[in-house]
């Protein structure tokens, strides 16, 4: 072929002008033994430096489909710091349509937002795909992988040299099991003597076209151990049917498991997921540490499921405008928006004529917009994720050893303390009640979803909704006058267009949120049991929060590519409050 796709970045191009299909298969299919090297192994997982196109994914998903057993899974593991746009990879992989089939389209309608972080993409029940847009040197240390091969396709050495560091090489040791497998297009000496450093052996080989060597060879240290995951068709029991509960029996079922849902009460939802409207947003923070790269990677996950699930969950993408009330708020904004870097598609900040446009009426501060936010029913969301799941309808659990089965995992909010083995969890109850008024004629004119601490929707079905209130003082959820009352005083100071509005209240509703003290979700392994996991203390971020804790969750109980980064995975383990729990103790003695 002629014209191959270049990189403005680093004026090289993405495959082979004469034919990039052929040049993978000569390269990285040939040079790892692919598909021999899979032979015989329950999962296999490959890790390559520079996504691009994708047309090396696309390849290897086809030759797994067309090679291996029904029961055997890939992971399928990337970094890219430029990510094309999904019409610049279509675009690209034209010539290979007919080849590669209808994975082109799947790979493009599943792409992820182009925003820094980790992209857990589930293609199928056999085939993952972790897609990591950074930085390769920022991105390596954050990834928990046991890696059988690698496709280094970074450009050429001479013009992007950090794809090709000794700091790549020794994290790619440090990934790698025992004899894994590499190959590259390249033959270069620097190249070459970073591998040898780093435990590889080096053999050269014949390049494909006009290159006359490439080089391949594997890991020759001890690596990362093998384990034993737990095998498909597993019984998964999930303890609540909430949110948390139903995204990971969803999700758990994805991977070929086989999730119960134990469930006290008579429907899904009863608890603080059974609010009729939900709005979707990552949880700001101004620096991208762990918990801004656990909701990062979140929110662009979720915005893909509800893109897929559309009308099933009332998926209402109308944007959110995060109004700047305060200079303080304002100056967060800007240097989140420059901490977390992302493409002004999907964030930006508008003064406060644009935020009035965008709003669709008046406004009296700048805001931070996020196009991709919006809405969805939370409790069709529920019954989304629950269906084709079996549910235990009033059942609850008060014993964890009278459940049968393989793994347990607890979604139940703050119930999940009531357990003898979670008894140093320290989660707090937080209710929320929110305000549902008949769309005026200054109110059905707003088109974007409003956040001011509080917020007021966009019109759906001729209502807008206004919350949220917050209150650790009050256990119940009986509808309180005085809260509709403070919703719409505190919508009208964030939007004095709306101050002289007399609102007809239609309905509400309220809710108890569970969190922990520290306002971060507690997901993983409870320590020192063996198959028992928690999901839980989401606070008001249950949506996308819980959607991603579910294929973290996965992932620990099919020992698989982690789907989040290393500091992410970090700042959600349970394991910090029995450590707290436990210096509390010793402090008291």
């Amino acid at each position: 072929m002629k014209g191959a796709p270049r990189s403005s970045q680093f004026d090289d191009i993405y495959f082979s002008a004469e034919d990039g299909l052929a040049e993978t298969r000569h390269v990285f299919f040939n040079g790892n033994d692919l598909p021999h090297a899979w032979e015989g192994k329950d999962s296999f997982t490959i890790a390559e430096t520079g996504f691009g196109t994708g047309l090396n994914f696309l390849a290897v998903w086809k030759l797994f489909e067309e090679n291996a057993a029904p029961t055997q899974t890939l992971d399928f593991i990337s970094v890219e710091k430029y990510p094309l746009t999904p019409g610049e990879i279509s675009t690209a992989l034209e010539p290979w349509k007919d080849q590669l089939g209808d994975r082109i389209d799947i790979l493009t309608q599943q792409y992820p937002l182009r925003v820094n972080g980790f992209h857990r993409i589930k293609i199928n029940q056999q085939i993952t795909l972790t897609l990591i847009f950074d930085d390769i040197a920022d991105a390596f240390p954050q990834i928990t992988a046991a890696v059988d091969c690698w496709f280094l396709d970074g450009f050429t050495p001479a013009k992007n040299p950090d794809m090709w560091s000794r700091y790549v090489f020794q994290q790619m040791a440090r990934l790698s099991k025992k004899g894994a497998s590499y190959a590259t297009f390249t033959a270069a000496g620097d190249v070459r003597r970073g591998l040898q450093e780093a435990g590889f052996s080096v053999e050269k080989k014949k390049g494909f076209g006009h290159k006359r060597d490439m080089i391949a060879g594997s890991y020759l240290n001890q690596g990362m151990p093998h384990s034993k995951p737990l095998h498909k068709k597993s019984r998964i029991a999930i303890i609540g049917g909430g949110l948390a509960g139903t995204a990971c029996a969803y999700v758990l079922k994805q991977y070929g498991y086989e999730p119960v849902i134990y469930e006290a009460s008579q429907t899904l939802a009863s608890g603080a997921s059974g609010n009729e409207r939900g709005f979707f947003n990552p949880r700001f923070s101004k620096h991208r540490d762990g918990m801004a790269n656990f909701f990062i990677a979140a929110y662009a996950q979720f915005i893909r499921l509800a893109r897929q699930a559309g009308e099933n969950i009332e998926y209402n993408p109308c944007g959110a405008l995060h109004l700047m009330t305060t200079p303080e708020k304002q100056e967060r904004f800007k240097e989140m928006q420059e901490n977390w870097g992302w493409h002004d598609d999907h964030m930006r900040l508008l003064d406060k004529e644009q935020a009035s446009e965008t709003a669709g009426i008046p406004q009296a501060y700048g805001a931070l917009f996020l196009p991709d936010s919006g809405s969805v029913s939370p409790q069709k969301l529920c019954a989304y994720y629950a269906k084709d799941i079996e549910v235990r309808y009033n059942s609850p659990i008060e014993n964890l050893a009278e459940v049968a089965a393989d793994a347990i995992i607890l979604c139940n909010a703050s119930q999940a303390a009531s357990f003898d083995c979670l008894s140093w969890l320290t989660l707090e109850e937080v209710r929320g009640q929110v305000t549902k008024i008949a769309a005026n004629e200054k109110t059905a004119k707003i088109k974007s979803n409003i956040h001011y601490g509080g917020y007021i929707s966009c019109p759906q079905d001729g209502s807008n909704v206004i919350g949220a209130t917050f209150q650790k003082w009050i256990g119940h959820t009986d509808i309180l006058e005085e809260d509709h009352d403070r919703n719409l005083t505190h919508m009208q100071e964030a939007v004095p267009f709306l101050s002289d509005q007399i609102f007809e209240v239609t309905t509400g509703w309220a809710g108890i949120r569970t969190a922990s003290n520290d306002r971060f979700p507690l997901v993983g392994a409870v320590p020192g049991l063996d198959r028992l996991y928690i999901s839980c203390a989401f606070g008001s971020h249950g949506i996308v929060g819980s959607h991603a804790a579910a294929h973290y969750i996965a992932d620990l109980i099919r020992d698989g590519t982690v789907s989040l980064s290393q500091d992410a995975s970090n700042a959600l383990i349970p394991q910090r409050f029995l450590e707290r729990a436990k210096k509390k103790q010793g402090m008291v003695s």
